[in-house]
């Protein structure tokens, strides 16, 4: 399940660049290196939130 949203957050990004660059319109990313690395990062921070809680959530299930 985790890599499968992985998988398609990559995908979803790769389609809207595509679309993007086929309409000749600004990509809705920053035009910066530093700044894509932010989105980036945030991205990565949004991830492994979100393991560390399901993994949280599977140790209080356990017995």
């Amino acid at each position: 399940m985790r890599n499968r949203k992985v998988m398609l957050g990559l995908l979803l990004a790769f389609v809207v660049g595509f679309f993007c660059q086929l309409a000749h319109i600004p990509v809705p990313a920053p035009p910066v290196l530093s700044a894509a690395l932010l989105v980036f990062l945030t991205s990565c921070g949004y991830w492994l939130t979100d393991l560390y809680l399901q993994r949280c959530a599977l140790k209080r299930e356990a017995p």
